[in-house]
């Protein structure tokens, strides 16, 4: 895809963990994530726990009040999503924890606020075997709930309306959409600015993902009462195989997904986004189909490079999201953005743009820095109608295959504003705010500082191991012949530091094997202990402040670090920057990226001998190392001191790739290492030797 400058994202403030060990809150087929009435916007997700949690801010960036909720879903099912709306009178309506199982509806008990009443029936009827619960809003302020009433391969669209005036719901159709026991319909729908219905759906023969074939299309002018065709031709209901009319003609094993995304423009133009892979081709592609005055029209959006193939039952995990699809007029033609996630783009929240569908040319840009995970796209329909701003859900969440879990922490929630064609830097993934230090620490850190914003921090205020949520660890013997096995239980936080401690101790190396060329498995024996601890998979940023205030120990064999690495390709291809390294008496600040050979990095390196210092007790004192990282270059910093500038048109890799690492996002790592390849021989009065940290921040602009 061609690149294009970044999208305008505005980085927003984590509002609680959420579950991430599957995709349940990051599907695309909730309606809604978030939804706003007025200046009021709401959000809904499962917690850590699985319990249903609400969330409540002030437009455009008032702080968010968070409720957890009475209920609890089965998480571990990835179908099993919230669907939350707010009606024209402020009451809140909840859908969730479905697959094939009873109705679970609540609404508010007041308009306004976040408390939910008991679970209840909505009109009684065919509701045992509900999926895919989704609400809309009418212009009026009346809602449309639609469902799938039976399983895969063989399900009926439902549809029911809720009235404000009586606050009573009725159905409107007890099978709009007929699989007549042979298939059932994937749909997706929309309400235009005059409260037309829009659907469409594919239809699947079976379970099996792979019989997904075709995408059909109805509309609905009286609230869902009568439907037409496109031409206006009314429908005899329900809507089959036979009678319905194709925007497209898919076959099946075409690597086509089912429930993507319908909107139309100011005139109620439907067009309608998703993916499959064009006859003749092995590359799945996302897809446009649009109606252009009486015919209906398919262009491709996408030049992916990567195939894949979908089969199979249950939840899959892809290396591409489904896609949203937001259309708005920019100097009197339609522009489109779609909204997706993927493996190409290092599993970034991004967006497709063409601004004059005309004349359809699209480019390509990121709205966060960093990976989401298998997060797909979900947003705010109301406050896209109403203002052109997007407020979109963004959870970095994982997906085994066909409903497993991935062993992923819970992770913060946001919502990321998003307005075409206002450019900034991409937001970040950020974490939630930790408790400010305590004690004979630093002083708590500035909302800004030098044009940045604090968007993480870890200050070790709490004892005991570090925050699970933030690191995880290496362990045994890992990199450069150093004489230390890695293992967490080095790693502790007491009166508001990091301890990461080296020691002397002796126990039989696990993976030793007699005569082995590997060095990790020569040595029959660990003879010293310490900790190395990351960010990999939690945290990761591209460009921004990084900081970090320590005390380091400088002993001969000490090699202290705090660094980060690239989270794609290989080391160093991937790209490593040592904002502090210390050994044999000097300190350290690098910049690395890759050769054409293999395990050879190219260094932009520079040094600073202890000899150097004025201060005589320089080594017992506590410094601050800061990286600034922008698209221009690479500063690290000792105590405000310039050590290292790189360009970053200095640091592509020197493969004829044209990868640049220093223009993907990083994750971070701290360690004390021993001897091995660069430390030196150890001291023997130098252990134990503990390397403390005060906090380690990241701000970004």
């Amino acid at each position: 895809m061609p690149s294009a400058p970044a999208a305008f994202a505005q980085t927003a403030v984590p509002i609680g963990l959420g579950w991430a060990k599957n995709n349940v809150n990051g599907a695309v087929f909730r309606k809604n994530s978030v939804v706003s009435l007025g200046r009021d916007q709401y959000v809904a997700y499962y917690d850590s726990a699985g319990y249903v949690t609400l969330a409540k801010r002030r437009l455009p960036a008032g702080s968010w009040q968070v409720q957890r909720t009475q209920y609890q879903g089965n998480v571990k099912d990835a179908h099993n999503i919230i669907s939350l709306m707010v009606d024209g009178a402020g009451y809140l309506h909840l859908s969730f924890d479905h697959h094939n199982n009873p109705l679970h509806y609540c609404r508010s008990t007041a308009p306004g606020v976040l408390m939910l009443g008991p679970l209840e029936p909505m009109t009684g009827q065919q509701e045992q075997k509900v999926s895919y619960p989704e609400f809309y809003r009418f212009p009026s302020g009346d809602l449309l709930f639609l469902y799938r009433d039976g399983g895969s391969g063989n399900g009926n669209l439902v549809l029911n309306r809720y009235e404000v005036k009586t606050r009573r719901w009725t159905r409107l159709h007890d099978v709009l959409i007929d699989g007549q026991g042979q298939r059932n319909a994937y749909w997706q729908a929309c309400l235009d600015a005059r409260g037309t219905i829009h659907v469409a759906w594919v239809w699947r023969e079976s379970p099996n993902v792979a019989s997904n074939h075709d995408m059909a299309y109805a509309r609905s002018a009286d609230g869902g009462r009568t439907w037409q065709k496109s031409t206006g031709a009314s429908y005899q209901l329900p809507i089959t195989k036979a009678t319905a009319e194709y925007a497209a003609r898919i076959p099946q094993n075409s690597e086509l997904i089912n429930q993507t995304s319908i909107t139309t423009d100011a005139q109620g133009t439907p067009y309608i986004a998703t993916y499959w892979r064009p006859q003749g081709t092995q590359v799945p592609q996302y897809q446009l189909i649009y109606l252009a005055g009486k015919s209906w029209k398919t262009t491709q959006v996408s030049q992916r490079t990567t195939a894949f193939s979908l089969s199979g039952t249950g939840t899959k995990k892809i290396p591409i999201s489904r896609p949203q699809l937001l259309v708005t007029s920019a100097k009197g033609h339609p522009a489109a953005y779609l909204l997706f996630r993927d493996a190409e783009r290092h599993d970034r929240a991004s967006v497709l743009s063409c601004p004059d569908l005309s004349r359809p040319q699209w480019s390509a840009a990121d709205l966060t820095a960093s990976p989401v995970g298998n997060w797909e796209p979900s947003y705010d329909t109301e406050r896209w109608k109403n203002e052109q701003v997007l407020s979109l859900f963004v959870q970095r969440t994982g997906q085994g295959d066909g409903e497993t879990l991935e062993n992923l922490p819970a992770q913060p929630v946001r919502v990321l504003d998003w307005r075409p064609g206002q450019p900034v830097r991409p937001a970040t993934s950020g974490a939630l705010p930790t408790r400010r230090p305590t004690g004979a620490t630093a002083p708590s850190p500035a909302p800004t500082a030098g044009g940045y914003r604090l968007v993480w921090a870890d200050e070790f205020n709490q004892a005991g191991r570090p925050d699970p949520q933030n690191w995880g660890y290496e362990n045994g013997f890992v990199r450069n012949h150093e004489v230390q096995w890695y293992q967490p239980a080095n790693a502790r936080c007491e009166k508001g530091l990091l301890v990461i401690e080296a020691r002397r101790e002796s126990s039989p190396n696990p993976g030793y094997k007699p005569g082995a060329p590997d060095w990790r498995a020569s040595r029959p024996t660990i003879d010293y202990t310490s900790a190395s601890l990351n960010t990999q998979g939690k945290h990761q940023w591209q460009y921004g402040r990084f900081e970090m205030r320590a005390r380091i120990p400088t002993h001969s064999g000490m090699w202290p670090d705090f660094w980060t690495l690239g989270v794609g390709k290989e080391w160093p291809s991937g790209g490593e920057i040592d904002i502090m390294e210390y050994y044999r008496g000097k300190v350290l600040a690098n910049v690395a990226s890759g050769t054409a050979q293999p395990y050879t990095p190219k260094w932009h390196s520079e040094t600073k001998p202890l000899t150097s210092f004025k201060d005589p007790a320089w080594a017992g004192k506590f410094h601050v190392w800061r990286m600034d990282w922008d698209t221009e270059a690479i500063r690290l910093y000792l105590d405000n001191e310039l050590l290292n500038e790189t360009p970053l048109g200095q640091t592509e890799n020197q493969d004829g790739t044209g990868f640049n690492p220093m223009r993907q996002p990083h994750y971070l790592l701290l360690n004390l290492a021993l001897g091995g390849d660069n430390g030196g021989p150890i001291e023997p009065g130098g252990l134990p030797a503990r390397f403390e940290i005060d906090y380690v921040r990241v701000y970004q602009r």
